[in-house]
């Protein structure tokens, strides 16, 4: 769990896209006048994890719910994954003078899928729902550059609604922010944020989650059946053509773990599907010609608990990340299907650099070193946490096996299913050792692997703070006030360093995807920013 002053509609963004178009295993994309392009109806099936929650800029914080929201929902504007350019969806134009005050006009002609018109109001009250504190939205904190958002927060907030939010008529959204951010216009191309709402959606948040009201080109068959499937069918009143999907009806099937995914595939019963990295060898022998792996722009690390006293010594985070095999557990676990990370922002952005990290290169002897000298974790015991339906296992035990190898550590154990998992992260109440997480890009800009992962984000579950933390906070500021993200680098790499002097993670990796795909799919697709773009699948029969 997407995009530049190309903002301001005339400059192009220079960011490219990775994505891939797939009929065969060479990766080439399908002829534009081919039957992909052409066909239009049918039916397919994709598996998917449990997803956390769709009620718009709920508590999606994963690629499960916002894969889905990308479809049942249509937002302001996207970047087009092959041209990089912007593209415009309901938004007509989104604009400032100064980086600071930004005028949005909406497109007429939009529609919910129950009537309600898609408004400038709509989007008003969707970000002040994001925003309001209590309503503990996971990605309300992309809003905190917004006038007022400060009285949105606490147990008793001084107002409900963003004082630099406005609709003076139904077509003109203004917003106001505290400083320029010449990114904003990226970050509302993230889709789970700034999703509209429907007013009937506002009136019972816990219906629209289960079974949403949209405004995208798909939408709920039926009511979501938890941890069973979720079926979304096609919007006999869609308006945009360009967006609009060609299969008639997607089924999410849900599983607790992809080996089983897998298995049912190979059975031919679901045509979409990421096998466990174990089964990803065989997938490429007996489906040479059905396989879609591309960059995803994902970025793996374990976080550490700052709030536990075992981990405050930098000396002891690093000798972690110093006893880690990486490149041994890419090749020998993971099917060579990852980068070992050198920095904390990923290459499929600007800005990332090769040889950021020196505490990322395995070196035992040193780990030993450093873990002896700061006087070790008491009782040479570590508990490591990680989630349990991803398909994790494998590497985690190697990664623990040098630990205890290198540095002499017993370990255990703490996994759970996802959803469960990032509660706890969440309460801090039980998580007291390392543990696993990974980012993937919400929109193309090294500031989104920054900020959202250890600044005013949520996912700041190691509570990292103090004088560090506030000089990583003013270089993101920087970053963030420059007129464009190439001028903004310098800032940003700065924030970076921060991160890895401090040693705040463990980078791990980059990632790519790996998709399994039936004979039946056709021009099957991936973006960094919008996983699988499933509008434009089209079945072959």
């Amino acid at each position: 769990m997407n995009r530049s002053m190309r903002w301001l509609a005339p400059i192009p963004l220079t960011l490219a896209l990775v994505v891939a178009g797939c009929s065969s295993g060479d990766g080439d994309d399908p002829p534009d006048d081919g039957p992909a392009a052409q066909s239009a109806g049918g039916a397919f099936s994709a598996s998917s994890g449990e997803p956390e929650a769709f009620a718009p800029t709920s508590d999606c914080y994963s690629s499960e719910c916002a894969q889905i929201i990308n479809l049942v929902w249509t937002g302001l504007l996207k970047v087009d994954p092959e041209t990089s350019e912007q593209e415009l969806q309901v938004a007509e134009s989104i604009e400032s003078e100064d980086g600071q005050n930004w005028t949005i006009k909406l497109k007429d002609g939009f529609t919910f899928h129950n009537g309600e018109p898609v408004d400038a109001a709509s989007f008003v009250r969707s970000w002040n729902y994001t925003a309001y504190g209590p309503n503990a939205t996971q990605v309300g904190f992309f809003l905190a550059n917004v006038e007022g958002y400060d009285d949105l927060q606490g147990e008793k907030p001084k107002a409900t609604e963003l004082s630099g939010l406005s609709a003076p008529d139904d077509s003109t959204i203004k917003i106001a922010l505290t400083k320029p951010f010449s990114q904003l216009p990226l970050v509302l191309s993230y889709t789970p944020l700034a999703a509209p709402m429907a007013q009937a959606c506002l009136d019972d948040i816990k219906a629209c989650n289960e079974e949403p009201i949209g405004n995208g080109p798909y939408q709920f068959a039926e009511p979501w059946a938890h941890n069973d499937s979720i079926t979304l069918t096609k919007f006999a009143d869609y308006s945009d053509d360009a967006s609009a999907g060609l299969a008639d009806d997607i089924t999410f099937k849900i599983y607790a773990d992809l080996k089983t995914a897998y298995r049912d595939f190979q059975a031919g019963t679901i045509d979409i599907v990421t096998p466990d990295p174990s089964q990803t060898p065989q997938a490429r022998t007996a489906y040479p010609e059905q396989i879609l792996e591309v960059d995803s722009g994902s970025y793996a690390y374990f976080g550490f608990p700052l709030y536990e006293e075992a981990f405050q010594d930098v000396r002891i985070r690093q000798a972690l990340s110093m006893a880690i095999d990486r490149e041994a557990i890419i090749a020998r676990v993971l099917d060579n299907r990852y980068t070992p990370a050198m920095d904390v922002i990923s290459p499929f952005v600007p800005g990332s650099r090769d040889d950021a990290c020196d505490t990322c290169v395995y070196d035992p002897e040193e780990a030993k070193r450093l873990y002896d000298e700061a006087g070790g974790i008491p009782g040479d015991k570590i508990n490591i946490w990680f989630n349990n339906d991803g398909g994790h296992e494998d590497w985690v035990q190697a990664m623990a096996q040098g630990w205890q190898n290198d540095l002499g550590l017993d370990y255990e154990f703490k996994s759970q299913p996802f959803t469960p998992y990032l509660g706890a992260l969440d309460t801090r109440s039980t998580v007291d050792g390392p543990y696993r997480l990974s980012w993937g890009p919400d929109y193309p800009s090294p500031q989104n692997y920054l900020d959202p992962v250890y600044g005013s984000g949520s996912t700041n579950y190691g509570d990292w703070s103090g004088p560090e933390h506030d000089q990583f906070l003013d270089l993101v500021a920087e970053g963030d006030a420059a007129p464009t993200v190439e001028e903004g680098l310098p800032s940003y790499q700065a924030a970076a360093d921060v991160v890895l002097d401090n040693q705040v993670v463990i980078p791990l990796w980059f990632g790519k995807t790996f998709i399994v795909f039936s004979e039946r799919i056709e021009n099957l697709k991936y973006s960094p920013t919008d996983a699988m773009l499933l509008t434009e699948v089209s079945v072959a029969d």
